[in-house]
């Protein structure tokens, strides 16, 4: 695959490896993070509110925003800050080869190397999932483009396979005792 000049918005949005950044909830500049930004924006005032306007026995309710509000200031302002500027200060791939890899091959993204698939990505350092998860994404690079891999993948969240997962293990479970 040749090396063709990629839209800035699509080097910000997906990883080296294939990955959405931009669907990550440990991205500063994700959707995820201006959402929850705007949130905090639009609630602004209302502990005060709840302060002041709360019969004593609906006082709980303003503990309950104060999590939650503690909780939506972590998601408005995570850690990392991308791998391909060497920000990735919240990625879950401890010692993850793959940006400087695409660095040393002088491509934005493994399928745009001559040498994909890989050994590098390996068990070793990735979990089996995330090998399949970059074995796929990267694939579909290769064979759509990484525009219209960017245009089907930028609003899919980030966690879907998981949630997929635990419903098709509820359904068997329920399939099994019934």
């Amino acid at each position: 695959m040749t090396k063709v000049k990629i839209d800035k918005e699509i080097l910000n949005a997906i990883a080296p490896c294939s990955m959405f950044c931009i669907t990550c909830t440990g991205c500063q500049y994700g959707q995820i993070s201006d959402h929850a930004r705007k949130l905090l924006h639009l609630l602004e005032g209302h502990e005060e509110f709840l302060d002041k306007n709360l019969l004593k026995e609906y006082r709980h309710k303003l503990d309950e925003f104060k999590i939650f509000y503690k909780k939506l200031n972590k998601y408005a302002y995570p850690k990392c800050g991308g791998c391909r500027n060497n920000k990735a200060n919240g990625c879950s791939i401890k010692r993850c080869i793959i940006p400087e890899c695409t660095k040393k091959h002088h491509v934005d993204f493994c399928a745009q190397c001559s040498e994909f698939p890989c050994d590098n990505v390996n068990e070793s350092i990735y979990k089996k999932t995330t090998i399949e998860k970059w074995l796929k994404g990267n694939t579909l690079i290769k064979k759509i483009g990484i525009e219209k891999y960017f245009e089907n993948n930028k609003n899919i969240p980030h966690y879907i396979n998981y949630a997929k997962i635990e419903k098709k293990q509820n359904e068997g479970d329920y399939n099994e005792n019934n």
